[in-house]
């Protein structure tokens, strides 16, 4: 099995609004090419997997209950992305997994992970990782930003620029 880990924001999708940040579930559409992209990696048979740091949700800038409403909502826009994990705090303590009808806590399932699952901390694709018994080789990560870059390399799978991932196809 080959996974591919999507950083959200900034890499597939974006908000609707002029704002900077997604501000309520429907606020937020496909970045330009981002479809085809997946959809090419998922013709592929690649297992994808989004994770995304939401610390809006400590900051109060959002409810746990709207973030979970606004990933499944990336996973009606994006339906090759099978599931997706999300950071809700600063510490990398909290680890949360939605599919397009539940979500859970899913932080206690590996204990030693506790506190790295914020990027750049690897927590969350050592979770994917370990869950589906692959090798990071077999892996790979697309984002924007350096922490998704430094999240990768923690967790040794390759990395690739959004820019260019999206270029490719």
């Amino acid at each position: 099995m080959e996974i591919l880990f999507l950083d959200l924001d900034g890499t597939v999708r974006k908000p609707k609004s002029a704002s900077k940040f997604i501000t309520s579930f429907a606020d937020q559409k496909p970045i330009p090419g981002a479809l085809e992209a997946i959809a090419d990696y998922a013709s592929r048979g690649y297992f994808i997997v989004g994770i995304t740091n939401q610390a809006g949700v400590e900051a109060k800038h959002k409810s746990q209950e709207s973030c979970i409403a606004e990933q499944q909502h990336t996973l009606k826009l994006f339906p090759q992305i099978h599931s997706i994990l999300f950071c809700p705090d600063f510490a990398g303590n909290e680890c949360w997994r939605c599919y397009r009808d539940k979500a859970w806590d899913c932080s206690g399932k590996y204990p030693n992970l506790i506190g790295t699952y914020r990027k750049p901390g690897s927590g969350m694709v050592q979770h994917i990782i370990i869950s589906n018994e692959v090798y990071p080789e077999d892996c790979f990560m697309v984002g924007d930003r350096p922490e998704d870059e430094g999240c990768a390399n923690a967790a040794g799978v390759e990395f690739l620029w959004a820019n260019q991932w999206l270029k490719a196809v």
